[in-house]
């Protein structure tokens, strides 16, 4: 007969997990809290060093800085002509929108003055009824005459 740990000298995976869990489960909270404890901070610390030495390099070479600036002013002007287009598309098409509801206002009032009934489409003026073959004084009606219930109260219930 084998033993349980016969294959792993004395140690297994769920043998150490049954012994450290706890300790490595508290671990983990502990490492997770500092971590969101320290992280803005050490991100920080690491852009303030990168800054510095960012400095530190411009500051002794004047030639680098003045190229930086002259590319970022051709960026920043490049940036600018980019929007003052779409501006100006955009103005475009507001004044087109404008356009063609101002031509479809003065459609309107056209109809309405000449004459004509507001949003008709056709111009034949003919009053067309809906059931031509109804005629109210033959007596062919669609109801019946239906007397009231017999209830004592008045109202259709007495409430009990």
């Amino acid at each position: 007969m084998t033993s349980y740990t016969e294959g792993f000298d004395n140690f297994s995976v769920t043998l150490f997990f049954e012994n450290y869990g706890w300790i490595l489960l508290g671990a983990f909270i502990l490492f997770y809290c500092l971590y969101n404890k320290l992280a803005p901070k050490i991100s920080k610390y690491f852009q303030q060093r990168e800054e510095r030495n960012y400095a530190a390099k411009y500051h002794k070479d004047v030639d680098v800085i003045f190229d930086r600036l002259t590319k970022q002013q051709i960026l920043v002007e490049k940036l600018q002509e980019k929007y003052n287009k779409e501006a100006e598309e955009y103005k475009k098409k507001l004044e087109e929108r404008e356009r063609k509801k101002r031509e479809e206002f003065l459609e309107k009032q056209n109809l309405i003055c000449g004459g004509q009934k507001l949003g008709s489409s056709s111009g034949s003026g003919t009053n067309k009824s809906f059931k031509p073959e109804y005629n109210p004084l033959m007596g062919s009606g669609g109801t019946n005459y239906r007397p009231q219930r017999k209830t004592p109260c008045s109202g259709g219930g007495c409430g009990k």
